[in-house]
């Protein structure tokens, strides 16, 4: 099946403020719940709240994910899946160094779940010379390597200081500290131009198209993530491509946030729990928390079917507050 991916570019290095209940910290990732609340806020601001319930139904994304840009190709990064890996012989410090892998690319992917044994769940890495380090966070195959041919790092956070400014008085006070994820080129020694990018996927739909085009060419303005008021999170452009993803297979890769029904609970194999919360934000700060509730993360491994759910998480009966949990998964055997 072929989905549709939306690549997100920007001139300038791409910068995002993730909030973890603090300023002085920010995500690496990019849940696709904060894709879906930012979608919706550009859907109701271009066609009113009639359309919303259509696009809630029929709307399926990932979560936004890693991508760079190399002359020969765009390499798509994933998230590392939630197996436990076996290296060959007392690879004590080679083990180390995949445990702390955050993001693996499509190509690697595939290659790893050759390796998968499927009574235990895990991935004896027989050849190691299969996967490359492209630095200590990403993992790319070897083909992948060749071209880029020695490590690179192109993302990274760092830490803005802040102050308030009285508009009253034009003073200054209350210095703290702002945490902001940062994307940025990089040419490496041999001057091969790196550009970094953030990417979805979504759910084919033609008719879907007809409001979801021009809601993202809202969104890319609007952007995504705290902090847009200062420039964080939105986009100069994107580009539309599509990729194949298996449709047929016993097992999943769940590449979004989910929620499972009630009937899914059982399928869940190897997975970590992410809790969510937090102010609402209709046009405008309401005031008001989401109940609180919780999420299966990106990366897990589900038996198939696996569809999860949208639920309402408002504390007040007059408004529906809408949390995202469908799962867009990758399905292999």
């Amino acid at each position: 099946m072929k989905v549709d991916v939306y690549k997100l570019f920007k001139d300038s290095p791409i910068s995002l403020h993730v909030g973890l209940r603090r300023m002085d910290r920010t995500s690496t990732e990019i849940h696709s719940d904060t894709l879906f609340s930012a979608l919706s806020n550009s859907l109701i601001r271009l066609f009113g709240e009639d359309r919303f319930e259509n696009f809630e139904k029929k709307l399926v994304v990932s979560s936004i994910f890693v991508g760079i840009r190399t002359p020969g190709r765009d390499i798509l990064f994933l998230p590392m899946p939630d197996f436990m890996i076996k290296l060959p012989g007392n690879e004590g410090e080679q083990y180390k160094k995949y445990k702390k892998i955050q993001w693996i690319s499509k190509m690697a992917l595939d290659k790893l779940l050759k390796f998968l044994n499927k009574e235990d769940f895990s991935i004896y890495l027989k050849e190691l010379d299969f996967f490359k380090f492209l630095n200590d966070k990403f993992i790319v195959s070897k083909e992948e390597f060749e071209e880029i041919r020695e490590e690179v790092y192109f993302m990274d956070t760092i830490l803005e200081p802040k102050v308030n400014v009285d508009r009253e008085t034009n003073g200054s006070n209350n210095l703290y500290f702002q945490e902001n994820l940062v994307l940025y080129e990089v040419k490496t020694s041999q001057g091969i131009l790196i550009k970094p990018f953030l990417y979805f996927l979504k759910y084919r739909d033609i008719e879907l198209d007809k409001i979801f085009v021009p809601t993202l060419n809202l969104f890319i303005e609007e952007g995504v993530g705290g902090e847009r008021s200062t420039g964080k999170g939105n986009f100069d452009y994107y580009e539309r491509d599509e990729l194949e993803i298996p449709t047929e297979g016993s097992f999943e890769i769940t590449l979004s946030l989910t929620i499972p029904k009630r009937e899914e609970v059982d399928n869940l194999v190897y997975y970590q729990l992410v809790k969510r919360d937090g102010f609402i934000f209709y046009h405008e700060p309401k005031g008001f928390k989401k109940k609180t509730h919780y999420k299966v993360k990106e990366g897990a491994l589900v038996k198939s079917p696996y569809e999860g759910q949208n639920i309402d998480v408002s504390p007040r009966e007059d408004m529906r507050v809408i949390s995202y949990g469908k799962n867009l998964g990758y399905k292999f055997s």
